[in-house]
């Protein structure tokens, strides 16, 4: 059998290590490349017999997909280096900036690209749910989202509950303003709004719950990482599907789908 080639983009963030670490429970996949920053201290070093580089070009060279968990920057400067290239790119990167959005947004059109804010199974199927919820019941609701993650976790809210906020979005007959209340001065809800919470501390993976406050009744939707393992094998499990399509920008739903 022959084994799929796949190069990690940021080997040594916490992602990038236990995707290393799980890789060998797939026997269809191997390591083709490792690629950190320009003067990260791990760069010649060997991991599993392979050599962190920092060398982008050999990255796309070697690889048939490449799995990112870095930061906007530079996810933007890796799919410079996947245009017109047949390889496939699974991204979680979050913190991304309206105008770095745009830039990835431009820059996806001509590569074949999952990205997910958040790689588990579990957030994926709530975005589903939280879709059908707010058809039926978003427009008598205030809807409150409230995340939690670890204490050197710097984008707020989290790519997944903003991500979460879309799927609301979807299903709502008007479009909701999104409100930060870290970020806002003080000030009564308003209608039509979804608010979020953030909260930073330890070394919680990450949890997030989503409030439906209606007249007289309250429903409540939690999710709760109690492995990173989740988020790795998630990208792991894609990279079959992802290899089988077109160009264009899929996300995880649309493969449990």
């Amino acid at each position: 059998m022959k084994k799929i080639n796949v190069g990690i983009f940021g080997p040594e963030g916490r992602m990038g290590k236990d995707i290393i670490s799980r890789i060998k429970d797939y026997k269809n996949l191997k390591i083709s490349a490792l690629c950190e920053r320009k003067n990260h201290p791990s760069i010649g070093r060997k991991v599993n017999d392979c050599t962190i580089t920092d060398d982008v070009k050999k990255l796309v060279e070697c690889s048939d997909v490449i799995i990112d968990f870095s930061i906007p920057e530079a996810t933007l400067k890796l799919l410079q280096a996947l245009q017109n290239k047949k390889v496939c790119l699974i991204t979680g990167t979050t913190g991304y900036s309206k105008r770095d959005e745009r830039s990835f947004l431009e820059l996806s059109k001509k590569t074949t690209i999952l990205r997910s804010f958040n790689m588990s199974i579990g957030i994926n199927l709530l975005k589903s749910i939280l879709k059908s919820c707010s058809k039926k019941i978003g427009k008598n609701s205030d809807i409150e989202i409230v995340e939690i993650h670890h204490n050197k976790k710097k984008d707020l809210p989290s790519g997944t509950a903003l991500s979460l906020a879309d799927s609301i979005n979807e299903g709502l007959e008007q479009k909701a303003k999104l409100y930060y209340r870290e970020k806002s001065p003080d000030r009564k809800r308003k209608k039509n709004e979804i608010g979020f919470s953030s909260i930073r501390g330890g070394e919680i993976i990450g949890t997030h719950t989503i409030f439906f406050f209606m007249d007289g009744e309250k429903i409540e939707f939690t999710h709760t990482a109690l492995d990173r393992k989740i988020f790795s094998c998630g990208a792991l499990d894609s990279i079959e599907w992802i290899l089988s399509k077109k160009p264009g920008l899929y996300s995880l739903v649309d493969m449990l789908s």
